[in-house]
């Protein structure tokens, strides 16, 4: 099973929505839970490190017996394609019962996270909120989908 593990609620109407199309369009083809997972306090009154620990504290329950790929500005960028045949390698050969993909918080990730990463990806040079990084997830893990069925996949 695909978990998509977010620090933050979804808050955004649209978002939630669009998140709500997606996880729909998907289930036709796999299930994929998302995880939402409260923010870790106040950000001004908490250190950054503190802040980060705190996320990373949340999200290491669900890493064990998981392949974990961390959403990170600075991983491996991918066409859809090549992503679709990552996806599709890992959920052929890993052996594990999840695949996680694991968004950050406002603060980004804790640098312990990526001591537990198997893949680092990135959707983009550009920083996203969490909200719209789910969403984007959510619509290449339906591209991904679609590719890996032959069905058309550019509307």
């Amino acid at each position: 099973m695909t978990r998509i593990i977010l620090v933050g609620p979804l808050k955004t109407n649209y978002i939630i929505n669009g998140t709500k199309q997606y996880l729909k369009w998907i289930g036709k083809y796999e299930k994929v839970q998302l995880i939402q997972l409260p923010l870790s306090g106040d950000l001004n009154k908490i250190p950054e490190k503190d802040y980060k620990d705190k996320d990373f504290e949340k999200i290491q329950k669900y890493l064990p017996d998981s392949y974990n790929i961390v959403l990170d500005e600075n991983g491996d960028s991918l066409t859809s394609v090549e992503f679709a045949n990552l996806y599709d390698n890992i959920k052929s050969t890993c052996g594990r019962k999840y695949i996680n993909f694991i968004i950050g918080g406002p603060l980004g990730h804790s640098q312990k996270i990526f001591e537990y990463s198997n893949k680092t990806l990135s959707l983009s040079k550009l920083t996203f909120t969490h909200e719209f990084a789910t969403l984007i997830l959510l619509e290449q893990l339906f591209r991904i989908n679609k590719i890996l069925n032959n069905e058309r996949y550019h509307y």
